[in-house]
């Protein structure tokens, strides 16, 4: 899951070290709606995958992204 910890980082600026489950949407302030889209965008790019709108609605965390992309492979 390296790969997606990678594309987060690059979104939004971080070191890959600084990414955990445990990064919430609204706590985390670069973590805004605009950048949920584009990183929701470069990890349908990147990984192949596609996310229902549902599912991106439902991504609150870090944790909830991981288990997302799990689920897509």
């Amino acid at each position: 899951m390296s790969q997606l910890v990678e594309i987060f980082a690059r979104v939004f600026g971080v070191r890959p070290d600084e990414v955990t489950d445990g990064l919430t949407r609204g706590k985390f302030e670069l973590w805004d709606s605009l950048n949920h889209l584009l990183l929701v965008s470069e990890i349908e790019n990147e990984l192949a995958i596609s996310f229902t709108t549902d599912e991106v609605l439902r991504i609150k965390t870090f944790k909830d992204l991981r288990e997302a992309v799990e689920s897509k492979r």
